[in-house]
């Protein structure tokens, strides 16, 4: 397709003055490739060299922000969804024994005579002492607690952290392990990492035997 001598000339005019390849074949309706062909050795000054980066710059924040935006959406539909399947699920006694057990399973230690829980995280804490206590008929005073902090950190405030997560009274915590200085910087909202004890070997095999039990009887289901 022949395309007008003073065409060509308003594409190099809008491309001397910032507009990029794209723009120039929509404003002027003429195919990309085209407008690639006309303006491609055109020799930019300092100016719209400048106009030309702060639009690369603009569309790549732009594309930043579509795509955090369709990031957020999904993870709105999928909780969504989750949330549905989770209020299906009756809270019962049991259901909170398997859920613990499998927990404990995935974090908790394997070997001893007691059940033994350690992780930084407050909600995993959080919701493992809840479904403990929900699960088994528990003796309070069996519990104990031992954090582990570094140096950078305040013991009581932490321990009083920790007691308030777990409802366990601070009398009930160990002295606290301070871990050698690594070096590295100080973490944001790291409260050290908590090891909860509960000294009863009957729960302690009870919690083993139904994850135990649970995989088997899913491996031949």
């Amino acid at each position: 397709m022949a395309y007008s001598i003073n065409l060509k000339i308003k594409a190099v005019s809008l491309r001397k003055h910032g507009y990029s390849i794209k723009e120039i074949a929509k404003l002027l309706k003429i195919a990309i490739s085209t407008s690639s062909a006309w303006v491609s050795k055109v020799k930019l000054d300092s100016k719209a060299q400048q106009i030309l980066l702060h639009k690369k710059i603009l569309g790549q924040y732009k594309s930043s922000i579509a795509i955090r935006e369709k990031t957020r959406q999904k993870k709105y539909v999928s909780d969504l969804e989750a949330l549905k399947l989770i209020k299906k699920i009756k809270n019962t006694k049991e259901t909170d024994a398997l859920l613990c057990s499998i927990l404990y399973w995935a974090v908790g230690s394997k070997t001893g005579s007691l059940v033994s829980f350690t992780n930084s995280d407050p909600e995993m804490i959080l919701v493992f002492t809840k479904l403990f206590r929900s699960a088994f008929k528990v003796n309070e005073s069996k519990f104990r607690c031992l954090v582990h902090l570094h140096g950078y950190h305040n013991d009581k405030k932490e321990k009083n952290y920790w007691s308030k997560i777990t409802s366990i009274p601070l009398n009930q915590f160990y002295q606290s392990y301070l871990k050698p200085h690594t070096g590295k910087r100080k973490k944001h909202n790291y409260h050290g990492t908590l090891s909860i004890r509960y000294y009863d070997s009957r729960i302690a095999v009870k919690i083993k035997s139904i994850y135990n039990m649970y995989v088997r009887h899913r491996s031949v289901a």
